[in-house]
């Protein structure tokens, strides 16, 4: 159901309203301050994102700062865990 937003011309505060696309309200009594005096105001539309189109809207920066900060960290080197398990054949960290 469209959410429908009017600006009260006294006081300036938005009101919304839920309505079905047939029974769309041309004026809506002011939930501030109780006027009349509203017009309707066109706002952004809501829109859901699957979790792959909010990655692929992330910032391409984003990777350079992830990789330069894991960079600076020696404990978030992957050869450094391999390293502290050791051997796979004998268990033993290697020397």
């Amino acid at each position: 159901m469209p959410t429908y937003e009017f600006r009260c011309v006294e006081c300036s505060e938005v009101s919304s309203i839920f309505a079905t696309i047939d029974n769309r309200p041309t004026s809506i009594v002011c939930s501030s301050c109780g006027s009349e005096k509203t017009h309707p105001i066109v706002s952004r539309p809501s829109v859901v994102l699957s979790s792959k189109s909010k990655i692929e809207r992330l910032d391409p920066k984003y990777d350079k700062l992830v990789d330069s900060a894991m960079a600076r960290n020696p404990a978030a080197d992957p050869d450094r865990l391999i390293r502290r398990m050791g051997d796979p054949g004998t268990g033993r960290p290697d020397e």
